[in-house]
């Protein structure tokens, strides 16, 4: 077959694709196709950036051992809603087009439309800050994947260094943590993540992902036991956060 029938193939099934299983936006569910961004979500999305920085504040969150964190977004409106149909609906793409999210505000990364959606590119130079990427494991099982490691996707393939999702266990699960003061925050997952292979994270710069930050406890849980197995430092990222500067 000629390269040019291979090309006819391919944009063929590309197309295909986009009709038989369009792409919709993560925080309102309209379908887009190779629409980027959503005309529908643009203003609320602007709303809930956390601006002018998106650090998160020692005054306002635990940061415990972390170097450093920070979310784009405020978590409300249709960030939260996003978040919870990753969660809740059984929509591990939703997880990852909120990872390519993360890429683009936190990281600067562009994205290419690929036949399964956003494809982010690399960035130069990020690569020389981290050493891998590491997400927080799944508070359960039943979900069948891992909210986190799918958001941490697209961050790896931003920063140019390997994701890795099993760094980090939980070893015992604790009690939901809405409703409860930092102190109960902090008692509640503390001893809830091993590092099966201490070598893997020895001398690492670990990037640490998850969904949301509430307190800091669950993110500062994770570096404390990441920095007690070798890593050299850890800073956090989410897609959001509770509190707000």
């Amino acid at each position: 077959m000629s390269l040019k029938s291979n090309s006819g193939v391919c944009r063929t099934l590309w197309q295909l694709r986009w009709v038989l299983y369009p792409r919709r936006c993560p925080f309102c569910d309209r379908v887009l196709g190779t629409v980027s961004p959503c005309p529908d979500c643009c203003a609320e999305l602007d709303a809930l950036r956390r601006k002018p920085t998106m650090r998160l504040s020692a005054g306002l969150h635990y940061l415990g051992r972390l170097e450093g964190a920070a979310a784009p977004y405020r978590y409300a409106g249709c960030v939260r809603r996003g978040v919870l149909r990753a969660k809740y609906q059984a929509a591990p793409w939703v997880a990852d087009e909120l990872g390519a999210e993360m890429a683009r505000l936190l990281f600067g990364s562009e994205a290419k439309m690929g036949t399964f959606g956003p494809e982010v590119q690399p960035v130069p130079g990020l690569a020389l800050s981290y050493d891998c990427i590491v997400p927080v494991p799944a508070s359960s099982r039943a979900r069948g994947y891992n909210v986190p490691e799918r958001m941490a996707r697209p961050i790896a393939r931003a920063v140019g260094v390997p994701l890795e999702p099993k760094a980090l266990v939980r070893v015992h699960a604790a009690r939901r943590q809405e409703g409860l003061s930092l102190d109960e925050r902090l008692a509640n997952v503390a001893g809830a993540f091993a590092v099966p292979d201490p070598e893997r994270m020895e001398g690492k710069r670990v990037l640490l992902v998850d969904d949301v930050i509430t307190t800091g406890s669950t993110l500062s849980e994770c570096a404390r036991m990441l920095l007690t197995a070798g890593a050299v430092s850890v800073r956090g990222a989410a897609l959001a956060c509770h509190r707000e500067e």
